[in-house]
């Protein structure tokens, strides 16, 4: 069901890729850093070359480690909170960004990073896909980057730093967007892979693989390091294949070390998809004390056209919170609706595996405050001054079917109710350069400041690495740059960031994502390469 390195037939090797790998690192160890050299720019009024946040002006940048701050090319444009923006426009020459790196994992291929932690040491772990060819039919594995803090590849883990494994033998079906360390120092991650032996190639399951400390795999850990989970038989809807998925992955804190996956599976004798929490035991067996053997499901139910009858909806799962104590679980993303796109799905779970049904409405938060679309892709714990918390949330949306779309933010109350006292009733919308942007992960700061990470566009054609930063209220950080985001281009037309943790003195964020080489942030054939950015936050 697994093996350990990519190397279909006529393809190159891995040691291949190792000693490149090797090469490059030693390149970074002599060059005293880890700068590449795309630029970084951000939607501005134009001016002397620099980094600019849409307001017209040159700002310092204060992102990452490995070399003095430096000047990037300015573009036009405009944004901000409440959908503030305007025209983009083009840049300077490309020159460093402080702190970025950039890996050609594979030199035939598309590698790409969805995942980044930490362990309690400050090293940086990053994870997503790596294949051998730009080819559709490639077959994709799993990749685990290991960094020391100063953003240098870990030469005592894998090769190089790098860990390449395929989880199951197929095309391109293997996709690795969850990420943890647990107190052990293993190394988990979470993905959706091809379901072996299927009938239908676009059959998927979903799989947890442990590594140890060094990169090697972990075989007390399901079955020879891989435990694979088959909930359900994919199934063809119209021109739609419907099958098992997985996004997020969270650990229980310290030594406890279970693990949850976020994901989603076919309903049990229907046509469409449900939202799925699967608890495992910290060595990978499902956990029969929570949901049934494990599993907990929810089916979303909305209007039908008829603007009478309800009816089974399809999940769109995204990534998952450990609440503090035992005060359950919030599993984040969004569901299709009659007469517009998408609204938001934030659901609540006890720590046994049930439905809260005191949150929100019946357990499930799932109000619109755009009406045309309002999306979801993770739900972050802020801690409150006078004790408690809320849910803060990151993702994109748009309030007229003629808008492009938005970085949206949405805060509610600890029992799922929107909070009007966050941004403006609630709701942050933050417009890059006037074109679609989209966040997709956050952090939330010891201040309580909100960082939000994504991509955004300065042209219709153009998707560049988007962080925003909120003071704790949902206003953009002046402390950061003027309108409170600023974006980096990483070289390429489909740039994106898609995961971000802090260190453990929370004095840096690592931001992963994709120098992107094609006309979307995840097109299948393109050669992308893999991209960690370090940024240095200011007290």
């Amino acid at each position: 069901m697994s093996r350990s390195k990519v190397v279909p037939s006529g393809s190159p090797s891995w040691s291949a890729v190792a000693a490149s790998l090797a090469s490059f690192a030693a390149a970074l160890v002599a060059g005293g850093g880890c700068n590449s050299s795309p630029s970084a720019r951000s939607g501005g009024g134009g001016g002397a070359p620099a980094i600019s946040d849409g307001s017209g002006g040159a700002v310092a940048d204060t992102g990452g480690q490995g070399g003095a701050p430096t000047a990037a090319g300015a573009a036009a444009g405009a944004g901000g909170v409440a959908a503030a923006g305007g025209a983009g426009g083009m840049g300077s020459a490309p020159v460093a960004i402080p702190g970025l790196t950039i890996l050609p994992l594979s030199p035939t291929g598309p590698d790409r990073f969805y995942a980044v932690t930490y362990d309690a040491a400050g090293n940086i772990y990053a994870a997503g896909q790596l294949a051998d060819s730009a080819d559709s039919t490639a077959d994709v594995a799993t990749v685990v980057v290991k960094f020391q803090p100063t953003g240098t590849l870990d030469p005592t883990f894998g090769a190089g730093g790098v860990v390449v494994r395929n989880l199951a033998a197929g095309t391109n079906g293997e996709l690795c967007r969850g990420l943890v360390v647990q107190s052990t120092g293993k190394v988990v991650v979470a993905g959706t892979v091809e379901h072996a032996g299927a009938a239908e190639a676009r059959d998927r399951d979903l799989a947890v693989a442990r590594f140890n400390a060094d990169g090697s795999k972990d075989v007390t850990f399901g079955s020879d390091g891989v435990a694979t989970f088959d909930l359900s038989t994919g199934l063809l809807n119209g021109t739609s294949f419907l099958a098992d998925s997985a996004w997020g992955l969270a650990k229980y804190p310290g030594a406890d070390d279970r693990l949850v996956v976020s994901g989603g599976q076919v309903r049990a004798g229907a046509m469409d998809t449900d939202f799925v929490l699967l608890r495992l035991t910290a060595d990978g067996a499902r956990d029969a004390t929570f949901g049934a053997n494990g599993l907990f499901t929810l089916d979303t139910q909305v209007l039908d056209s008829d603007g009478v009858t309800l009816k089974s909806n399809n999940a769109s799962p995204r990534n998952v919170t450990i609440l503090p104590g035992t005060d359950g679980i919030v599993g984040a993303g969004y569901q299709p609706v009659p007469g517009a796109d998408t609204r938001p799905v934030l659901y609540k779970v006890t720590d046994a595996g049930l439905l809260d049904t005191t949150f929100a409405t019946n357990g499930v938060f799932s109000a619109s405050p755009l009406a045309q679309q309002t999306e979801t892709y993770q739900a972050v714990v802020q801690p409150m001054p006078s004790g408690g918390y809320k849910l803060v949330t990151t993702g994109y949306g748009r309030q007229l079917d003629a808008e492009t779309t938005d970085l949206v933010s949405l805060r509610l109350t600890a029992s799922g109710v929107l909070d009007p006292t966050y941004g403006t009733n609630g709701l942050v919308r933050i417009d890059i350069g006037g074109f679609a942007d989209n966040s997709r992960r956050l952090a939330i700061l010891p201040d309580r400041r909100i960082l939000l990470v994504g991509g955004g566009r300065l042209t219709s054609s153009d998707v560049d690495g988007v962080v925003a930063m909120l003071t704790p209220d949902g206003q953009p950080d002046p402390a950061f740059s003027t309108t409170g985001w600023k974006s980096y281009s990483l070289g390429g037309p489909a740039d994106f960031f898609w995961s971000v943790a802090l260190s453990p003195d929370s004095k840096t964020a690592a931001i992963a994502g994709i120098r992107g080489a094609g006309s979307m942030p995840m097109p299948a054939t393109s050669n992308d390469d893999a991209a960690l950015l370090l940024l240095t936050l200011a007290p």
